[in-house]
């Protein structure tokens, strides 16, 4: 014998927004060196992330100081995103 099951389904909606509650990650900031060695890959060197966009900017002068030809760089920013579940539809 079978038995039938009823079920109620509720839809949601859900929001992505950047995560500013107290408790969140922080943002943090970052570079990265694109610099392309003698066999073509990434030098790949990254400064330490911080929650001060400047500290990074001064890893790039002192990298570029060791390593004269490498010029070129990409930021990394981390922010965090959180997914809220919002009234049902």
């Amino acid at each position: 014998m079978t038995t039938a099951t009823r079920r109620t389904l509720a839809f949601v909606d859900w929001t992505l927004r950047p995560d500013q509650d107290d408790d969140a990650p922080p943002l943090t900031y970052a570079f990265r060196c694109l610099t392309l060695t003698e066999d073509d890959a990434e030098c790949a060197a990254k400064s330490p992330a911080s929650e001060d966009p400047a500290e990074p900017q001064t890893w790039v002068f002192d990298h570029m100081r060791e390593h004269p030809e490498h010029t070129s760089y990409a930021e990394v920013i981390e922010r965090p995103w959180v997914m809220w579940r919002g009234c049902p539809s």
